[in-house]
């Protein structure tokens, strides 16, 4: 019996849970995201090399051997920030019949005012694309189906679809998180991962902010033992009533490379690694210029933490003046 080849695609997918899927594209900047909309040289002669049509029409092997969002007009697309990997391929989604584009609203003056250089278009030569959020939205908002737009009359029927957002400024000012609360998975961008093969630092741009991070990481790890308490409180009232239920526990995932790790492990993992970095207690490895700003990495020589962070040093001081850490002895 012979096979049929599997159709050439310049993304690849890996199921993490009932109703989620992480889809990563080999793109020409090598950033392993889904929103380039630029395949790598490798893969530009490939059959789906576009998003959307990958959604549709592409056979997953992790979906049984069926595309993901088969001949599917309704969409929720939640841009976590505004940067070119990220919102690049934006236009396969215009806001249409049913379709929602959703940024956070906190950082709504951010990305209309000067998109070209806040989103990096400008750094690689590409246009920004055309497209209209239909819904700036509030921290720990639950998103609803359809969403109110400001320019039409209310519609009277609303359904709750189970996902939250919450506001972590800090990798930018319109960063956020999503959540599903039925799947206690939570979405965290580019706020932080931990490396990957390439050793990809946690980078911050110059519109970075490291004493918002800070209180954006501290929230979610708050709200992660939050919802693991929660679960666990009612596993055990399951137990008492005669129920055999294992408490399930929060799942992170973030852009480029970490996948359903565990929430509560990670953040706490994160707080600790970047106290040592705001302390001095880990050294700088590197020290580079990127768009006329001085840029520096910081990474443990063992990296048990498997994190490092890069970003402008004018960043690092003001977060170590606002803390009040003087580490002027460290020499980091």
């Amino acid at each position: 019996m012979s096979t049929a080849a599997k159709p050439s695609a310049s993304f690849t997918t890996k199921r993490v849970n009932r109703s989620t899927f992480v889809i990563y594209e080999d793109d020409i900047y090598a950033g392993n995201d889904t929103g380039c909309d630029e395949p790598s040289e490798k893969h530009k002669h490939d059959r789906y090399v576009r998003l959307r049509q990958y959604l549709e029409e592409c056979p997953v092997e992790d979906n049984d051997n069926k595309p993901l969002n088969p001949n599917c007009d309704q969409y929720f697309v939640i841009l976590t920030h505004c940067h070119y990997d990220h919102i690049g391929g934006i236009g396969q989604f215009l806001p249409g019949g049913t379709t929602e584009i959703i940024m956070s609203s906190s950082g709504r003056d951010f990305v209309e005012s000067d998109l070209e250089t806040h989103g990096l278009f400008k750094y690689i030569s590409k246009p920004v694309p055309w497209f209209k959020v239909t819904h700036w939205a509030n921290s720990f908002e639950r998103l609803k189906w359809p969403i109110w737009h400001d320019d039409e009359e209310p519609q009277p029927f609303q359904t709750e679809i189970g996902l939250s957002i919450i506001h972590t400024p800090g990798h930018t000012p319109d960063e956020l998180a999503w959540y599903d609360h039925d799947e206690m998975h939570l979405s965290c961008g580019d706020s932080f991962y931990e490396e990957g093969e390439d050793g990809m630092p946690i980078i911050f741009p110059a519109e970075g902010n490291l004493i918002e991070w800070v209180f954006s990481m501290q929230k979610l790890l708050v709200f992660v033992r939050s919802e693991n308490a929660r679960a666990a409180a009612v596993a055990e009232k399951a137990t008492e009533n005669g129920w055999v239920q294992v408490a399930k526990r929060v799942k992170v995932s973030c852009a480029h490379q970490t996948t359903a790790a565990d929430g509560e492990e990670i953040l706490a993992t994160l707080e600790k690694f970047a106290a040592r970095v705001y302390n001095g207690d880990v050294p700088v490895v590197k020290k580079e210029v990127s768009h006329e700003e001085a840029y520096y990495t910081w990474r443990e020589e063992d990296n048990e933490s498997k994190m490092s962070i890069k970003a402008p040093a004018r960043l690092m001081d003001d977060a170590r003046r606002f803390f009040n850490l003087d580490v002027s002895q460290a020499g980091s």
